[in-house]
């Protein structure tokens, strides 16, 4: 498990809740009542929801003697993953803190990218490939101010989220999302 995981869950245990999980966020919650460890709230997957039972199950024998989480639920999903892909870019002052991002904003949101690229001057020739037409200059005259570009191509049902934690919690100087495209399929 993750340090950090495995922190909270700890304080969790201590009585010092009141943080959001270093994964999960504000949208589960978790209390010990009792013996019991009671889990709710709602998580994008399955395997998320199997993920955070997992580490709850592992503080059993710390004073838990058992796991509830009739109220952890998966969210119902009615978009179509698979059929449209969008490119995210966004812009920060480095490549060094560009990495950082894409780090801490693919782990947190859970995503796995179909391309990631980071880009600076170094890098430029690879924007034709990354991005349509309309948005090359842009992308152009960022890198040129000395900004290093943070692209990401993923599922368009993942793009909102993402672009949410490059604005707010990457905090990026520039976010753009382009267009949907038809996915690329093979």
């Amino acid at each position: 498990m993750d340090a950090r995981v495995a922190a909270w869950w700890e304080a969790l245990l201590a009585g010092e809740g009141g943080e959001a999980h270093p994964i999960y966020g504000e949208r589960i919650s978790a209390r010990v009542a009792g013996e019991k460890l009671e889990i709710s709230g709602e998580v994008d997957r399955r395997k998320d929801r199997d993920d955070l039972i997992a580490q709850a199950r592992a503080c059993i024998g710390n004073g838990v003697q058992e796991v509830d989480a009739s109220r952890l639920k998966v969210a119902e999903r009615h978009e179509q993953t698979g059929l449209l892909d969008q490119t995210l870019v966004a812009a920060f002052p480095d490549r060094a803190t560009a990495d950082l991002a894409r780090k801490s904003v693919l782990e947190h949101a859970r995503v796995k990218p179909k391309r990631e690229e980071v880009v600076d001057r170094s890098g430029m020739g690879k924007l034709p490939d990354l991005l349509p037409a309309a948005f090359l200059d842009d992308a152009r005259a960022r890198i040129e101010r000395g900004d290093a570009l943070l692209i990401l191509r993923v599922d368009e049902t993942d793009a909102f989220k993402l672009r949410g934690l490059l604005d707010e919690d990457a905090r990026s100087t520039w976010t753009i999302a382009t267009p949907p495209q038809v996915a690329a399929r093979g």
